[in-house]
């Protein structure tokens, strides 16, 4: 089925009482499920892990703005990873961006950073890749790719994860007995998670 493109939203989401938004950007596409490589059996809700190191931004207020650039830069691979990109997952639209999102809005606060859409300091976070990949056959490997860059006080720069459930920071074993699912989400959580704690590491730096 072919993407449908409508043009560029700005969206404000709400996280909390206390009123910390993210603004997001980004190209709307029709939600379908999707199957294949990926499995037909149904997987645990999508979890969002804590970040792994403890920070404290001292409060920061920041206008964080989340674009997605996926659409128009169609990576086929990482420079972080061997493994190609499909985009053929439950994260290729919207729902990815959504999941972004949310991770900002619970890693941030947790950091002591507030998100604020009145701040001067604007952090822009361009969302360029986001995928799941099951390699192997028997013994199958679960692979988490994220790539972001980030635009602030006139820096760029960008973080790349390809993250396995081989990994120390993996949240599942590659001997754990999940649906491919439960398996993609798992580890998809995790490469976002591991993009954006690298993210506040720099942050935290330039504080």
């Amino acid at each position: 089925m072919k993407r449908i493109l409508f043009g560029i939203l700005l969206i404000l989401f709400a996280a909390g009482s206390q009123a910390q938004h993210v603004i997001v950007t980004f190209a709307w596409q029709p939600l379908m499920p999707m199957f294949g490589e990926h499995g037909f059996l149904p997987g645990k809700k999508f979890r969002f892990y804590p970040a792994i190191g403890k920070y404290d931004l001292g409060g920061k207020r920041l206008r964080v703005q989340l674009h997605d650039e996926r659409d128009s830069l169609k990576l086929k691979q990482l420079d972080c990873s061997r493994v190609e990109l499909t985009n053929t997952s439950e994260f290729e639209g919207l729902y990815g961006t959504q999941v972004v999102e949310k991770y900002i809005d619970t890693l941030f606060p947790e950091a002591n950073i507030v998100l604020d859409t009145t701040a001067t300091d604007v952090l822009k976070v361009n969302l360029q890749a986001l995928d799941v990949r099951l390699i192997g056959f028997g013994s199958i490997t679960a692979h988490g790719l994220c790539k972001m860059s980030i635009e602030w006080k006139g820096n760029t720069h960008e973080y790349c994860v390809d993250i396995t459930d081989k990994d120390e920071h993996s949240p599942i074993s590659p001997h754990a007995f999940v649906t491919r699912k439960t398996g993609t989400r798992i580890i998809c959580s995790a490469a976002i998670r591991e993009a954006l704690e690298k993210v506040m590491i720099d942050l935290k730096f330039d504080n």
